[in-house]
């Protein structure tokens, strides 16, 4: 190799150690991509993993239904509720026609499905093929629509989407649902008496009935509902939230004992669900000062476990496991902390500390929208290493819609502030 050559690699190979150093700065520096840039990224994503489609559905002989194709939708479950809800937000900044069009049209077909379910029940006693609505079809707990309801709702509260017979029924199903069915303590407190861990209130369930509630009020005009979802509140801080702020994960009513742990999403779960109904709850409410001391205790206790990196861990207290610092309740944290800085709850000194996160959460968003270090459903743990073995992807469905409440939540503090 002569000189020219020698220096002609030299200096290729300065180039690509330049190139790469760059991108690793731009991905560290947390200050390259915008909040609504990192939101339209997530969003472009969910709008290209999935073609929405119409299903086939032939009524008749059984072997005619049997005949029938099924739709192509977002699978029905709570995280696909959040993401959707997370995209109307999207919506109501940019005016992307394509997201609420995608919204309205996924609403509009898992509901067309569920009639046809309920059509093939009724005539012969049996549905053949719940794939992708299984949870909606056994609609035994909170999970099974409170989130995805809430983001039907939203859709026709904020966004004017007109709903067909076939949502408004789902709607109207999932109302009964949650105000008349699900199983409540003697003191209405919701809980899960079949969970396999035996009798249980999951922190976790704050969010999957209370978005619901506070628009199932507005959408019925039912001033009962926001009550009952901030007297859930109360009751639920009763049982699980520590002296110190944080909630514990479960609360073991027979046993009259809480969870080992603190679970990092199970308190983002808290936090979301408490944000929300601090938004739409008057300031004279009769729930309103505990509510928001509530809210504020979590908040300040929180805070005290951020780590370095700006995000918080699987377990909130426990920095020193394996797992690292997770995703989702990050997000949560975020979001729930921005809020109360846009609606003045909090005053502008925890700024720093939102935008700390936001450092920290914009390294977890991939080139193509995808969300990394995002735990995996989780139930309740009997000890720490349950928390610590729980797997994670860079594809996995709780983080989308968590992180567009964060990022859209931060746009707006920051055009606030400006």
């Amino acid at each position: 190799m002569n000189i020219v050559t020698k220096a002609i690699v030299s200096l290729a190979a300065f180039f690509f150690l330049l190139l790469f150093a760059g991108g690793e700065l731009y991905a560290q520096s947390g200050t390259k991509r915008s909040p609504l840039d990192l939101a339209n990224l997530i969003v472009e994503h969910q709008l290209n993993e999935i073609k929405l489609k119409d299903g086939e559905y032939r009524k008749g002989s059984w072997e005619q239904v049997k005949k029938s194709r099924m739709p192509v939708a977002m699978y029905w479950s709570y995280p696909t509720g959040v993401t959707l809800l997370g995209m109307q937000r999207v919506y109501n900044i940019t005016k992307d026609a394509r997201i609420i069009k995608f919204v309205s049209e996924n609403n509009r077909i898992s509901a067309e499905q569920y009639a046809f379910l309920r059509w093939q029940k009724n005539k012969f006693g049996a549905v053949y093929n719940t794939d992708g609505f299984e949870k909606l079809w056994r609609l035994d707990m909170l999970d099974d629509c409170g989130a995805m309801g809430a983001a039907i709702l939203e859709s026709t509260l904020r966004n004017n989407v007109q709903f067909t017979p076939a949502v408004k029924e789902l709607a109207e199903i999932t109302g009964n649902y949650v105000r008349n069915v699900q199983y409540r303590l003697p003191e209405g407190t919701f809980w899960r008496p079949g969970s396999p861990e035996g009798p249980t209130i999951w922190a976790d369930d704050l969010y999957m009935s209370l978005p619901f509630l506070i628009r199932w009020s507005e959408y019925k005009k039912d001033t009962a509902a926001l009550t009952d979802a901030a007297q859930q509140i109360i009751d639920y801080a009763k049982y699980l939230q520590d002296d110190n702020g944080v909630w514990y994960h479960a609360y073991f009513v027979e046993k009259k004992t809480r969870s080992c742990c603190k679970w990092g999403r199970a308190n983002g779960w808290v936090a979301v669900a408490i944000a929300e109904v601090l938004s739409v709850l008057p300031k004279t409410h009769q729930h309103y000062n505990s509510v928001f001391t509530i809210y504020k205790k979590q908040v300040d206790g929180i805070l005290k476990f951020q780590s370095e990196s700006g995000l918080w861990h699987q377990v909130i207290d426990h920095p020193e496991l394996s797992w690292g610092t997770e995703t989702s309740c990050s997000a949560q944290f975020i979001y729930a902390m921005a809020r109360g800085i846009n609606k003045g709850w909090l005053d502008v000194s925890y700024t720093d500390k939102v935008r700390k996160a936001f450092a920290g959460l914009e390294q977890r968003i991939n080139a193509d929208g995808s969300i990394s270090k995002v735990c995996m459903s989780t139930s309740i743990g009997d000890d720490l290493e349950y928390y610590n073995n729980r797997s994670t992807n860079d594809h996995d469905y709780h983080g989308a819609g968590l992180v567009l409440l964060a990022l859209t939540e931060v746009h707006t503090m920051n055009q606030k502030l400006k």
